[in-house]
């Protein structure tokens, strides 16, 4: 309800549309015309308390006590979704305080903390599901303490009203690429700990600059990484505002799926990594455009950049691996070029020995 009852929103259109939410764009984004909506609603409002509460969290509480599964299926020709009920338990389960609670039979164990220093046991867990920071593309506890003044005050347990921002010494967004690297590798090699040997880590990512994959490559082979598969997803939806105010906007996410470098073989790259990187990321472009989907220069960037680490990640050594990336600078744009063209009427070329 804060996001769309402040100065940073407005209305869509000119006066005559819904109320658009203040992280429409993921920025701070003053108003040259903020809107005072009703705050408690009418039955026509937008972002009220009472619209809210009956479209989140009265459906999130009707979903809990009876949750459902979405089975697609055809309905009078088109395209439809039909829910089934029955397949899982009702959601509701008191909650460990630690560990050691949750091992002795608890079943949910939430814990808000360093993510790079847990209690949980060595080689325990089956997967480790993550969403780290794109880099420095979002500056998130900056942006998160527009809330955190308002919660702070209904916190107050274990002293969260007294702490003033989100902000951390030791959090892992940074604009310096060292440090990134360096804060996300521990969080990984966490990650590594806890997990069993043939346990799966998976994150999504996206990056239009070499630096924010390079960055990542190091931390994941670092921390005992090997990437095994890499899925480009839609992740944006197509009418957010950021979409429409970049010149080449990323519409997907990548799905990076790892599982610990020892259990699987390393392979020295020469003239092969070209061979095997570019058919993958062409078969996936041509995937997205045959079902009608349109790919901007920098979407076409992160299947390529992705499918480019997923072979680096199994270099015999980090070394190797990141030379490789900075030396194909060149040949990443070329492969691009050569990507934009696939389904659209042009043959593309298979990369060379590289």
């Amino acid at each position: 309800m804060l996001e769309f009852n402040n100065l940073f929103a407005s209305y869509k259109g000119e006066g005559t549309g819904a109320v658009r939410h203040m992280f429409a764009h993921h920025i701070l984004k003053p108003e040259r015309v903020p809107i005072e909506a009703n705050v408690w609603g009418t039955p026509k409002s937008s972002g009220s308390f009472s619209t809210m509460f009956k479209s989140r969290i009265g459906r999130a509480l009707d979903y809990a006590n009876d949750p459902f599964e979405l089975r697609p299926g055809i309905r009078s020709g088109k395209k439809a979704s039909e829910k089934i009920f029955g397949l899982s338990e009702k959601i509701g389960f008191s909650l460990a305080t630690d560990y050691r609670d949750f091992v002795g039979g608890k079943r949910i164990y939430v814990s808000c903390g360093d993510s790079s220093s847990t209690d949980i046991a060595d080689g325990s867990v089956d997967a480790v599901l993550t969403d780290p920071p794109f880099f420095d593309n979002v500056h998130y506890s900056q942006l998160s303490d527009f809330f955190h003044v308002w919660q702070r005050h209904i916190l107050g347990a274990n002293g969260y009203r007294k702490i003033d921002t989100t902000r951390s010494p030791s959090e892992v967004q940074s604009a310096d690429a060292d440090t990134f690297t360096e804060r996300l590798g521990a969080v990984l090699a966490e990650a590594h700990r806890v997990l069993k040997d043939e346990g799966i880590l998976a994150f999504t990512y996206h990056h239009s600059r070499a630096e924010g994959w390079s960055s990542v490559l190091k931390a994941l082979m670092t921390a005992g990484f090997g990437v095994t598969a890499v899925q480009p997803v839609k992740a944006e939806m197509s009418v957010a505002m950021p979409k429409h105010r970049a010149k080449a906007p990323i519409d997907l996410d990548i799905i990076v799926a790892c599982r610990k470098r020892s259990t699987h073989g390393s392979e020295r790259w020469n003239g092969g990594l070209w061979r095997t990187v570019v058919p993958a990321a062409t078969e996936q472009v041509t995937r997205f455009r045959q079902a009608g989907r349109k790919l901007s220069r920098n979407d076409v960037r992160i299947i390529l950049m992705a499918q480019l680490i997923r072979r680096l990640s199994t270099s015999h050594t980090v070394e190797d691996a990141l030379s490789l990336l900075e030396i194909a600078t060149d040949e990443i744009e070329t492969h691009i070029d050569r990507l934009q063209a696939v389904g659209q009427g042009v043959e593309t070329v298979e990369g060379n020995g590289g």
